[in-house]
């Protein structure tokens, strides 16, 4: 990335992981579609209070799984075919400490949490049934990840995404059939994910061994090495500990919205599965933009640098203002995909979210450009920094209008005032490294 047009290059990097991150959507928004027709408005509340928790388990997947993927890098880089193989066998042990931990605090937490949360008696019993499903399966997600990792890894991002593919395809023909033929409930869509999930390992692991022969497993490649178990940890822990307390914010801000009744929460489910789906592009985007910014860092150019963001905001003012016409236009249409009949009060509140929080997008790419650039320069210290001052602003808001304004559309403005406030230091840090630096750059320059 460190030669030719940066809109160009942003343009074809952002394209292939943006379709990997839209197809890890289609869970989730298939959970949401089948469950929210089929079963109804309480089932789909039960659905929506489930998510800030899976999530905040999902914490501890992301970090095993980024520190087993940079040191997997790292180890392909050195052609050490070995040493990979290792590290994966290793990551193993790392994956059924993580299943047992969070199945045997999850499990018998579930209820306590969800009364902690707020969540009204009609959806209890539903939401509490889909989280013992979710902490009992956490090995199928972690394993899945391990292997899509490996992928990745040795440079194989198309195999990754047919992996991703083929649960996909998996879990909406499961979610169908238990859901709307056995009527198995919403205990059902969650063992269609779990399952989904189980048969992605498998695929996964015919395919890395029929592709790279190199990597089939043997015994030696199991032998216990704490001193790579404590480098995985080390690289992992610190990125489970933010995604963690992220969110932790979002379990409190869903606590909030239990407070306006079951309604609102059903509102939420279906609305916040469409605002994540438009938010999305501007936030591969700035994944993207680590990237192209870390290379060129390292080249020594920084003007390039500059281009590269003014790129970013090129694109993220076109994807954000069709996305947000979009669903300003045919906000409240959608949400008839998630219910059949939604009432005055789900319709209402649901488009007020996505008038609210995903309409203007625009500022949720702004601060992901500014964050993941830093990053990318090896700020990550900074770029963390204006992760909390999100998180934070997000909460604070989310509580005045719970607790104190009681007005649903106060809880909503967390998004966008959120989106300010992460990006102001990362912006201020980012202006400061840069000032005085030349927009323009040759692409012959070293």
């Amino acid at each position: 990335m460190t030669t030719g047009s940066p809109l160009r290059l942003l343009t074809m990097f952002t394209l292939p992981a943006l379709a990997g991150n839209l197809l890890n959507q289609v869970y989730s928004i298939t959970d949401s579609i089948i469950v929210g027709r089929y079963l109804g408005q309480t089932s789909l509340a039960a659905i929506g209070v489930t998510m800030p928790v899976v999530l905040l388990t999902a914490a501890m997947v992301i970090g095993l799984n980024v520190g087993v993927g940079i040191l997997l890098s790292q180890a392909f880089g050195r052609k050490d075919i070995g040493q990979m193989r290792h590290t994966f066998a290793n990551s193993f042990y790392l994956a059924i400490i993580i299943a047992v931990f969070t199945t045997g605090v999850g499990l018998p937490l579930t209820v306590p949490i969800l009364k902690l949360m707020g969540t009204p008696a009609a959806p209890m019993a539903e939401a509490a049934a889909y989280m013992h499903i979710n902490f009992a399966t956490t090995i199928f997600p972690l394993l899945y990840y391990l292997f899509n990792n490996a992928f990745r890894g040795m440079g194989d991002s198309m195999t990754a995404l047919w992996c991703l593919i083929v649960s996909v395809v998996i879990n909406v023909f499961l979610d169908i059939l238990f859901v709307a033929v056995f009527g198995w409930g919403v205990p059902g869509s969650a063992w269609a994910t779990a399952i989904a999930q189980a048969l992605s390992v498998v695929f996964s692991a015919i395919m890395l061994y029929r592709r790279f022969p190199e990597m089939r497993l043997k015994r030696d490649d199991f032998r216990f090495d704490r001193p790579l178990l404590g480098d995985i940890t080390k690289l992992a822990v610190p990125i489970a500990v933010q995604t963690g307390f992220n969110n932790l914010g979002n379990v409190v801000v869903q606590s909030c919205i239990n407070g306006f009744g079951e309604a609102v929460m059903a509102a939420y489910t279906a609305a916040s599965r469409l605002g994540t789906l438009s938010l999305m592009p501007a936030e591969t985007l700035g994944s993207s933009m680590s990237v192209y910014a870390g290379q060129n860092f390292g080249a020594g150019r920084l003007g390039r640098i500059r281009r590269g963001v003014k790129a970013s905001w090129q694109l993220n003012v076109i994807i954000s203002v069709i996305l947000g016409g979009v669903l300003l236009v045919f906000g409240k249409s959608f949400i008839g995909l998630f219910l059949k009949d939604p009432g005055p009060e789900v319709a209402t509140a649901a488009y007020r979210f996505l008038l609210f929080a995903a309409v203007p997008g625009i500022l949720n790419g702004i601060m992901c450009i500014y964050q993941q650039t830093l990053r990318g320069v090896g700020k990550a210290t900074q770029a963390v920094i204006g992760g909390f001052m999100q998180l934070g602003a997000k909460v604070l808001v989310a509580l005045l209008g719970a607790r104190v304004f009681l007005q649903l559309d106060v809880v909503w403005l967390a998004w966008p005032i959120s989106f300010v406030a992460g990006t102001v230091f990362p912006f201020l840090i980012y202006r400061r490294m840069f000032r005085g630096v030349p927009d323009e750059e040759p692409d012959s320059a070293p």
